[in-house]
């Protein structure tokens, strides 16, 4: 009943957050509202931490889990796959036709074929089956990197590689996968949520480097923004294409109305925060380890700060402070970009 009645509260404040996104017409998700919520709640005594802590204990552990899942790094690609299919950048059918042999003696009759065996069948009707991969392909991701200690068998970068590997093997669309692995997305809110317990513990460091860590995250917005407005100059972008990448380093719901609100293609925005995200992740201990970067709050707010929920999935293993203030970066990074993005959208 502990746990039942912990997650009940999380849940009622999950749903509070969604409440208020739909009443503030700005872009940002009800994931970050709901933990800006708990934070108060905790703060001002109207919630004790001894309510929600075991349940929350729980979601952090497993919060790289959730933002896999939930946020759907493969399904990510595939959907922006799909895209560019359906808009006729990507020429299927021809594709199709390589792979399968529609001209050759019998090719297409023999896919069709193949297409109609049971096994097949079962695995696309099943309400479990996108479910199912999801969490074993990141559970093989766990024991890979836990056996062999490399900073390049990366879980999330491991399980989206195979989730889309087996969609592709077994010509299943993502439409039909994604049937069973959106219920794993319905944890990342409350997951996102309980992030405000790890922070109001370690309220009293927050406050102690209250000037730094405001500067790190200002910092840190800042050159996201400059550096694709120098590299747009560079390549020579177009104003569609630059205003796509500025919210590359926030998190997704956020960064798709910023996209969408300043006239950007949004699958491609999709596309720039997944391609950040594994990449801060995966190289998240190789940069602290080259530049001596030892200090858990500078670990956190840089993770936070650049590659959003996938980075704070990462500070999570770190720590609890590197989570806690990477927790904090990704509202308050991704309240300033909506800000800057703004500016920086006129300066090309």
């Amino acid at each position: 009943m502990k746990y039942l009645r912990q997650f009940a509260i999380i849940l009622f404040i999950s749903l509070l957050g969604e409440l208020l996104r739909i009443l503030i017409p700005l872009p940002i998700p009800a994931s970050v509202y709901g933990l800006v919520l708990m934070l108060v709640a905790l703060t001002t005594g109207m919630l004790k931490v001894h309510q929600v802590k075991a349940a929350a204990d729980f979601f952090d552990r497993n919060y790289a889990g959730y933002v896999y899942s939930g946020w759907g790094w493969a399904s990510g690609f595939l959907a922006c796959l799909a895209v560019c299919m359906d808009s006729g950048c990507i020429d299927y059918t021809s594709y199709h036709n390589h792979c399968y042999g529609s001209n050759r003696p019998g090719g297409a009759e023999n896919h069709q074929k193949g297409r109609k065996k049971e096994w097949k069948k079962f695995l696309i009707n099943s309400v479990f089956f996108g479910a199912v991969i999801s969490l074993v392909a990141y559970e093989a991701g766990l024991l890979l990197k836990k056996k062999f200690k490399l900073a390049i068998l990366n879980p999330l970068l491991l399980a989206v590689l195979c989730v889309m590997a087996v969609l592709v093997v077994l010509d299943i669309d993502y439409e039909q996968y994604n049937e069973g692995a959106k219920y794993i997305s319905y944890l990342l809110t409350p997951a996102t949520v309980c992030l405000a317990v790890p922070l109001y513990e370690q309220l009293s460091l927050l406050k102690k480097n209250f000037k730094a860590v405001a500067a790190g995250i200002i910092c840190g917005v800042l050159a996201s923004l400059v550096s694709v407005l120098g590299l747009s100059i560079l390549f020579g972008l177009t104003h569609e294409q630059y205003v796509t990448l500025l919210p590359k380093s926030i998190t997704t719901a956020i960064g798709m109305g910023i996209s969408e609100e300043l006239g950007g293609i949004v699958t491609i925005t999709v596309a720039s925060i997944i391609i950040t995200g594994i990449l801060g992740n995966v190289m998240a201990e190789f940069v602290c380890k080259i530049f001596k970067i030892e200090h858990p709050i500078a670990k956190g707010l840089a993770l936070g700060t650049a590659s959003h929920a996938i980075g704070t999935a990462k500070a999570m293993e770190m720590g609890q402070v590197e989570g806690a203030m990477s927790s904090l970066a990704i509202a308050v990074a991704g309240l300033l970009t909506v800000v800057g993005a703004s500016v920086f959208a006129g300066m090309l």
